[in-house]
């Protein structure tokens, strides 16, 4: 048997394995905190997991182009910002309390999330073009995070604290991803890619450890707050996952469509949860909000006929 067929097993079954981590690992026993230092490294390493399995250097190309780069940067300059303004004044005229205008607040402003190359990858989406709004929307989110805040005239946040946050994370992550293809080769991790999906799945897995640490607990004291809660990063995601592909497909082709969808819906509102002041609906919804999206690859693979392997680049 190959080494690597444990992996590719994994790779396989990540539809099925990431929602059953999800449901046990809030009740395991809590770290008192101790494994939240390894959040940083684990999105670092989601992030390189990804440059390695797809031509950084195209990537790049693509979004320097006139036709391209403009909509993707104007789309996200404009829309995340607007995008907080218009949820958080729909949620005041429909009476939201405080804590859940925030919340709303929270998921618009954050960037995109840092494992969505790799659900594109898993899904057989257009994985250049998520890399690409993944890497605009983190390099641009210590401008357009405070430009949401301050849209809403919403304060307690350090613009400096998530650019230094963003930025480590980023750049550790392409350094990452670059050796991670220089040393094995593209041909390699491209005959490999159901061995890498099962090593991106473990990364995940790894990921609910620190950001679910004790939340079973919060979720046994206030079972109501954390179904309102669940039900609202679902509604986020989801729904803005679903509506923004519909959109997009009238126009794009399906794999293109299934991408700026899956990136629209899935956010790193992680990040935000170190660069606000704590708020315990904060923390329970970011351990919550990953709910929809360690289900995503279920529930969009029941919807879709696109073949499982990964489309490499946005003009396949």
């Amino acid at each position: 048997m190959s080494p690597l067929a444990p992996l590719e097993w994994i790779g396989r079954h990540a539809r099925l394995i990431l929602p059953a981590g999800l449901v046990a690992v809030p009740f395991l026993p809590s770290s008192g905190g101790a494994l939240a230092p390894a959040l940083p490294w684990l999105v670092a390493l989601l992030i390189g997991l990804a440059v390695a399995r797809v031509d950084l250097r195209a990537t790049l190309r693509d979004l320097t182009r006139p036709g391209r780069a403009l909509p993707l940067i104007a789309a996200l300059v404009l829309f995340q910002p607007v995008l907080a303004f218009a949820l958080t004044r729909a949620g005041q005229e429909l009476g939201l309390a405080a804590p859940v205008l925030l919340v709303l607040l929270v998921f618009a402003a954050a960037p995109p999330l840092s494992s969505a190359p790799n659900l594109a990858l898993m899904l057989g989406y257009d994985a250049r073009l998520a890399l690409g709004f993944t890497l605009l929307g983190t390099l641009l989110s210590p401008l357009l995070v405070p430009a949401s805040f301050w849209l809403v005239a919403a304060g307690g946040i350090d613009p400096a604290r998530i650019a230094l946050k963003v930025l480590a994370m980023l750049v550790g992550g392409i350094a990452i991803g670059t050796a991670l293809r220089a040393g094995l080769g593209a041909a390699r991790i491209g005959a490999r890619a159901r061995a890498f999906d099962g090593i991106g799945t473990l990364i995940m897995l790894a990921f609910l450890f620190p950001l679910l640490d004790g939340v079973g607990a919060q979720v046994l004291a206030a079972p109501g707050r954390a179904l309102l809660l669940a039900g609202l990063a679902v509604t986020l995601n989801l729904g803005g996952n679903l509506v923004a592909r519909a959109l997009a497909g009238t126009a794009l082709p399906r794999p293109t469509a299934a991408s700026l969808g899956l990136v629209f819906g899935n956010r790193n509102i992680s990040v935000l949860l170190a660069a606000l002041p704590h708020d315990p609906t904060i923390s329970l919804f970011v351990a919550l909000a990953q709910i929809p999206i360690y289900a995503t690859p279920f529930l969009l693979s029941l919807l879709d006929t696109v073949p499982r392997r990964c489309l490499p680049s946005s003009e396949s």
